[in-house]
């Protein structure tokens, strides 16, 4: 399934790429944009008890957060408008994880109480994947129609791939796991252990609905205010390499909907035709996922159900870009 979507997502993307070009004539203008920059993202999910035969089920049985993960990011962005104000804007992120910190929190009462395994690890590893792509009409607005707004509709791709190494036990308390499992007989002990190299890879794609707007302040440069609403498909697949009880390579599956806001506010130097320029931008998005399906593949071959309570994940990123533009 994560092949697929994936596939889906971005093969649509270029499509909408193909329409615009075919809308292209000698009057059409382009431009193209690279960029480095720093991006902030957390991400966390919780699963409920629901429907353990043996013991207590909390509403919250487990938790995973991964917070303060900070990127360094590369941005492509291709966009362009031809004579009849057809609008086309595509772009692809590669972030590389440079710090961070990964939580692993299990609790045996409700309302996170009770709690008896936690782990502080490191995030080594981690990266992620942005693709979007969209079509919109152009409305020129102004005395010299210096403005430009823009609705479009589009398709986005977002892969987050988590990682968790280097594992540190905070908190192992045999009596409280008890209460969920009588048959459980130990936990880790408390201090650093071996062997860590768990995956958690999430994937939210759907369309979205927005808008660009464009304010040309001439000799000043070029203002861009960016806003999107998404709604997406979630799936996500882990590998929990230290559970012995799981199988492997996929240890559990998560799939859920829900939707997400992009805002993006940015900042170019007056463009020149064929010199590149350069420009600032800030990027805020929020994204959730309401509950959906836990499925949990055993080492035995069997499957387990639960229910994922939800997913939420929030980024924001700055960015230094050059881009150059194209017209005839």
């Amino acid at each position: 399934m994560i092949g697929y979507t994936r596939w889906c997502s971005v093969n649509v993307i270029f499509l909408l790429l193909l329409l615009w070009s075919g809308q292209a004539s000698a009057d059409a203008t382009s431009e193209g944009a690279v960029s480095v920059g720093y991006r902030m993202d957390s991400l966390d999910w919780n699963i409920s008890g629901a429907g353990n035969p043996v013991g207590n089920s909390p509403n919250i049985l487990s938790e995973l957060e991964w917070r303060d993960m900070q990127f360094l990011q590369l941005k492509g962005e291709l966009s362009g408008t031809n004579a009849q104000g057809f609008y086309f804007r595509g772009y692809t992120n590669l972030g590389w994880v440079v710090d961070g910190v990964n939580q692993d929190s299990d609790y045996a009462e409700s309302n996170r109480r009770a709690e008896f395994s936690r782990s502080v690890n490191a995030v080594g590893g981690s990266r992620v994947l942005d693709v979007s792509g969209g079509l919109g009409t152009t409305f020129f607005m102004g005395p010299t129609q210096q403005y430009r707004f823009i609705p479009m509709l589009g398709l986005s791709y977002h892969n987050l791939n988590m990682r968790m190494r280097k594992g540190y036990q905070d908190v192992s308390n045999l009596s409280n796991a008890q209460l969920v499992d009588p048959e459980i007989t130990s936990l880790p002990p408390l201090g650093p252990f071996g062997g860590l190299n768990s995956r958690y890879e999430a994937e939210w794609s759907g369309p979205w609905v927005g808008a660009d707007m464009l304010l040309d302040l001439r000799s000043s440069g070029r203002i861009l205010v960016r806003l999107e609403k998404h709604w997406v498909n979630y799936y996500a697949k882990a590998n929990w390499n230290l559970r012995e009880d799981f199988d492997h390579p996929l240890s559990y599956e998560h799939k859920s909907s829900g939707e997400g806001w992009v805002f993006e506010l940015g900042w170019q130097n007056a463009p020149v035709d064929y010199q590149w320029v350069w420009g600032v931008n800030v990027s805020l998005q929020s994204w959730e996922a309401g509950a959906g399906e836990y499925l949990v593949h055993f080492a035995d071959g069997s499957l387990g159900v639960s229910q994922l309570n939800g997913v939420n994940w929030s980024s924001k990123s700055i960015h230094l870009s050059l881009s150059k533009a194209f017209g005839n």
